[in-house]
């Protein structure tokens, strides 16, 4: 794997997690680096959307976790006792399964986080973050002239992008995307797919996702979770065609999954 060059945004080393006794994660040793997409493939309960939430620590609001291991960002341990969960998520952007926005206009989705942690003061500054981070998001042309509605009564491909911009609009450092595009239509998902491309010149982007033509139409690597273990990591066009792990193999061509 050519990696030369290439920075090192998030490494996880040893990382292990327990849903009270059951081991869902075994021991993951992952570099995800700067700049890229990283998708997480491989079938249902494999592992995949826990380790992604370990990287923004949202496996903390659950009681019955236990993680053991080390995730560091930017050479950071992010679960050191001394780090301020809040400042973690906030460089770590989120985007879910099924956009939620939240029950306020167009705007005001984008411009809670930003104005919450003191990045703009209302006002000027604050519009023109709203306008960059829709803008950004590829959907200021659909919605410039009406902010004000609700962001919930934009269509679900409208309203994933509006829960990109309002991803974007902290400044994070690394975007989590958790199969963004499962409950979209094709023509919404390949706008979300270019829109991926597109962000990162700007940031590092995880995403996991069921639809293995999707990793292989946008991803730059590519991550193979299997029961709690990382089984393959590499380049995402070396991984679907030469694939150096059989379990690998079976699972890309079908054989299981």
């Amino acid at each position: 794997m050519n990696t030369e060059g290439l920075h090192v945004k998030v490494q996880s080393r040893d990382l292990k997690l327990w849903y009270g006794d059951n081991q869902a994660l075994k021991g993951v040793n992952l570099d995800i680096y700067e700049n890229k997409i990283t998708a997480f493939i491989g079938p249902s309960g494999c592992g995949k959307s826990t380790y992604l939430r370990c990287l923004n620590r949202m496996n903390d609001l659950i009681s019955s976790v236990r993680i053991e291991g080390k995730i560091e960002i930017d050479g950071h341990d992010i679960y050191d006792p001394s780090v301020d969960v809040v400042a973690v998520r906030k460089r770590i952007g989120m985007v879910f399964q099924q956009p939620n926005p939240f029950p306020k206009s167009i705007y005001e989705n984008v411009a809670y986080a930003p104005l919450m942690h003191d990045i703009v003061k209302k006002g000027p500054q604050c519009d023109e973050l709203v306008e960059k981070s829709i803008r950004s998001a590829g959907l200021w042309e659909e919605v410039k002239d009406k902010l004000k509605q609700p962001g919930t009564a934009l269509s679900g491909g409208q309203q994933q992008r509006l829960c990109i911009a309002r991803a974007i609009a902290v400044q994070p450092d690394v975007i989590l995307m958790d199969e963004p595009t499962s409950a979209l239509d094709p023509i919404s998902t390949q706008i979300i797919e270019n829109l991926m491309v597109e962000l990162k010149e700007k940031f590092t982007l995880v995403v996991v996702t069921h639809n293995m033509q999707q990793a292989a139409r946008v991803a730059d690597y590519t991550a193979f979770f299997h029961l709690g273990d990382l089984v393959e990591y590499g380049e995402t066009e070396q991984m679907f065609v030469n694939p150096k792990e059989e379990k690998t193999e079976q699972y890309i061509t079908g054989k299981f999954g």
